[in-house]
């Protein structure tokens, strides 16, 4: 009875855990955000500015509060809803005979509700609803957008600038206005966006109609116009705007909330589409996003199963209301994700507007459709009229020009900011992308990707110009082996001889690749292995005596640790059928949370993960794995990485008998041609090959240096008189095959 009460337990405990739970995060910086995304056991849905909602089987560390412990049920809906303090009572009164879930926080609410695919809540008076989605979220990778180093105005830029036309503005902002309503469920709404189509097609733009899926019936469509780039047209810069509106009694004008935005849209396009520029700009008007970013969403959901190369979007959102008293400004709202983007339009505003203020924004009361983009793995900004005096007027009747829209002034500088923006990240002096340094024997090879227009590239070794090429490549030949060097790389476009800023840095160490087969029992020290923090041997564990490699030598590891094991180089480029990586291992490891993952790269940049091991696995194992789709290549590395998070600690992960094997075309692995003897050996060991008479003989110290490199008419005899007592690696090679093995030198006294 114990026993089957033990196991109902156990039973119990599973179903719980695989349960999947909805999750609110506070987070404190971008390296706790980051942290988050990293983590697979948590599925980030929506990333906030200091908090995230995610989902998981386990509750994630930190200050986390759950919603639900059964989230996206079938039939399920989840809304963030945000609520002001003074209109929430009256608001949750309703919502409660709505949803069958209410979580409250104080400036928001998480809604849940099952009532299928036809239903959509309505948001709260004044303030926005983002509809969340079952979708990881999705990191996006660094463009180095520092601005050049050249920080005058471009004069074509500031020329663009002052054709920005504030008259123009508010007469569109008055024409969206006058249709009395853009609610996303009325005819208005679909005259509305035909309109602005129109507008698109005779600037000349390529025009799309997008239909996406909302709640509760017909509704108005995304309008999409296309500018294409001349230079790099599958690179995209993207502005936007919603054009829909809300009210929650009588008419919905939505001139702030957002025809201004939408205006804002249509004079950048209009501008921007009477020139020509390096990358592709794409103007979208967007639907559905006071039902919950559904137009946007869509869009940028479509973007990311397509694969865009989007540098940045800018959105524009209530851009006319200006507080009496207050000063022409923008709060800048945005993730810890798109900090990047961010500091590019301060710098940017800073070169073309120096009078007008980017300063940090909070926004309590709402969402925008930049976070489409942000949670699709993009950057987005929004830059906002003032997170705290925004206009009053929105959600109601008196949304109008005049008392809500009432600053053409600051709507003109808005558009200003976003269109130089734009430009110059359209038009920018891209440095090379993706650059890669692989370190060989006194070599280190560069590669990047090819750029148009490029007359050549310009290498810099540790900040010094060391050399060009014409071609996106490059070997550096002036190296010495283990040392690390930095590279950075430069384009030089043609006929204007015009310099782009450094690459990204990386750094390579030249040394000889890792001869295979490779076999380690760690008992002779990690010599091939390249280790950070504390990593390193113990003999707390092992699976052949006495030695094992350990990410806490000592015991528990830490909190809070990312730290890496690499093994060396070694290349797959010969006559090998078949390649494998095994080990042995044991692993302590916090179930959930803490995790270490093997995996490999052939670039030493983009890793692959082969395995992860979590939880316990008190017993040592054997693991293998195929290396067969890297069979060709000439550099590949395969590395440890160990992470934990900042509670409880285990013992950490054990690896022993790590072996690299191949099979030789035409011959299986063990049965090698060339045998030797004796080992250990003192003066000297003999050799004998079936694989034909020359030898080529190459003995490695722990460094991987040649201390001894010859030939042996085979069978004969290698004499060791100059060599040091101790262990070594031992590589034989014929023309057609080749093994490399340990090879032990002892003193002769030692004897």
């Amino acid at each position: 009875m114990r026993k089957l009460f033990f196991l109902l337990m156990l039973f119990s405990m599973h179903t719980i855990a695989q349960d999947r739970q909805l999750f609110l995060i506070n987070t404190e910086d971008a390296g706790q955000v980051v942290t988050l995304l990293q983590n697979p056991s948590v599925d980030v849905n929506y990333l906030g500015r200091n908090f995230v909602l995610a989902t998981s089987a386990l509750p994630p560390k930190g200050n986390v509060r759950l919603i639900t412990s059964n989230a996206w049920a079938d039939g399920f809906h989840y809304y963030l809803i945000f609520t002001h303090p003074e209109s929430r009572k009256e608001y949750l009164e309703g919502l409660t005979e709505q949803a069958k879930l209410i979580h409250i926080e104080e400036n928001f609410v998480v809604a849940g509700f099952d009532r299928g695919d036809d239903f959509i809540p309505q948001p709260a008076k004044n303030d926005g609803m983002v509809r969340l989605w079952d979708r990881k979220v999705t990191m996006p990778g660094s463009l180095q957008y520092r601005v050049s180093t050249r920080n005058t105005p471009d004069p074509f830029i500031a020329s663009m600038i002052e054709e920005v036309d504030a008259s123009l503005i508010t007469a569109t902002v008055q024409h969206l206005e006058d249709y009395g309503t853009r609610n996303a469920y009325t005819q208005q709404s679909v005259q509305a966006q035909n309109w602005i189509a129109d507008e698109f097609e005779s600037m000349g733009l390529e025009v799309e109609i997008m239909n996406f899926s909302m709640p509760g019936g017909s509704a108005s469509d995304n309008v999409i116009s296309t500018l294409t780039g001349t230079l790099y047209p599958e690179e995209y810069v993207v502005v936007g705007a919603h054009y829909d509106s809300y009210s929650n009694s009588g008419a919905a004008p939505g001139a702030d909330d957002n025809a201004s935005g939408t205006a804002g849209v249509l004079e950048i396009a209009r501008i921007m589409s009477q020139y020509s520029f390096d990358r592709t700009l794409i103007f979208c008007a967007f639907s559905g996003e006071e039902y919950g970013l559904y137009g946007s969403e869509a869009y940028a959901n479509r973007c990311a199963q397509q694969g865009m190369d989007i540098h940045g979007y800018f959105n524009l959102d209530m851009i006319g209301y200006l507080q009496n008293g207050s000063y022409i400004h923008t709060d800048l709202i945005y993730p810890p994700s798109a900090q990047e983007l961010a500091d590019f339009y301060t710098d940017i505003c800073g070169i073309y507007l120096p009078g007008f203020l980017v300063e940090p924004g909070m926004l309590q009361g709402g969402d925008s459709d930049h976070t489409s983009f942000n949670n699709n793995g993009f950057m987005g900004i929004f830059p906002f009229e003032d997170s705290q005096n925004y206009s009053p007027y929105i959600h109601t009747s008196n949304d109008l020009v005049g008392p809500s829209y009432n600053n053409s002034a600051q709507a003109r500088v808005f558009v200003q900011a976003s269109l130089a923006s734009a430009a110059s990240l359209a038009n920018r002096i891209t440095p090379p992308r993706n650059l890669k340094a692989l370190g060989f024997d006194n070599l280190v090879r560069l590669s990047w990707t090819v750029m148009e227009g490029v007359d050549h590239y310009n290498i810099y070794r540790d900040n010094n110009l060391i050399g060009g090429s014409e071609t996106a490549d490059y070997e550096d030949f002036d190296v010495v082996n283990d040392t690390e060097y930095q590279y950075q790389v430069t384009a030089v476009f043609a006929g204007t001889d015009d310099e782009s800023d450094r690459s990204a840095a990386v750094s390579a160490t030249p040394r000889p690749l890792l001869l295979l087969p490779y076999a380690d029992d760690f008992e002779a020290g990690d010599t091939w292995w390249e280790t950070s923090q504390s990593w390193g041997l113990t003999s707390l564990s092992s699976h052949s005596p006495a030695h094992s490699l350990a990410d806490s030598p000592n015991g528990a590891y830490q909190n809070n640790v990312t730290s890496y094991a690499y093994l060396r180089p070694f290349g797959l480029n010969g006559d090998f059928e078949e390649a494998t990586a095994s080990f042995w291992t044991r692993f302590d490891l916090e179930s959930g949370y803490d995790y270490v993952y093997f995996e490999i790269s052939s670039n030493g940049e983009n890793w692959i993960e082969m395995a992860s091991f979590n939880g316990i696995q008190q017993n040592w194992q054997k693991k293998t794995y195929s290396l067969n789709n890297y069979l060709g290549s000439e550099h590949v590395q395969l590395r440890f990485r160990f992470y934990s998070d900042s509670w409880v600690t285990g013992d950490g992960i054990f690896i022993d008998d790590f072996e690299v094997s191949r099979i030789v075309t035409d011959m299986p692995e063990h049965e090698t041609p060339f045998t030797f003897y004796p080992n250990p050996a003192t003066d000297h060991i003999r050799i004998a090959s079936s694989a034909g008479s020359k030898t080529r003989i190459v003995i490695m110290d722990a460094l991987g240096r040649a201390v001894m490199s010859t030939e042996v008419e085979a069978p004969g005899d290698l004499r060791l008189n100059n060599i040091i007592p101790g262990v070594y690696m031992l590589h034989m090679a014929s023309e057609t095959h080749h093994v490399t093995t340990k090879l032990i030198v002892k003193s002769y006294s030692a004897q």
